[in-house]
């Protein structure tokens, strides 16, 4: 009598297509990370930075876009972002994030 060999789990392919036809575009120069309500959650606030002309003193953040993220979600987003910034600093230098130290290299 012969012992049949363990099986292996068939791992299956799955094809993912990509519709961008209801995105919609924003600029944003600011962003804000919080926990959310739930465990599970993080918040991802985008948005404009802006000096308020009113009160020369003092920035304003307008909000454009919130997105609730599950925790998996954003893990994979910051480490997608942090391997395009590295692929991006070493093409074009390192990228300063103090604005006092920016003003004085450009």
């Amino acid at each position: 009598m012969s012992e049949a060999a363990p099986t292996q789990p068939q791992t299956q392919q799955v094809q993912v297509t990509l519709r961008d036809d209801k995105a919609k575009s924003i600029y944003s120069n600011v962003s804000r990370v919080a926990v959310g309500p739930q465990a599970e959650e993080v918040i991802l606030d985008l948005g404009v930075m802006q000096q308020d002309p009113a009160k020369p003193d003092q920035l304003v953040m307008d909000i454009s876009t919130r997105v609730y993220l599950s925790v998996f979600a954003a893990k994979k987003l910051a480490l997608t972002l942090s391997q395009a910034i590295q692929r991006y600093e070493q093409q074009f230098g390192s990228v300063e994030l103090d604005p006092r130290r920016r003003i004085k290299q450009g």
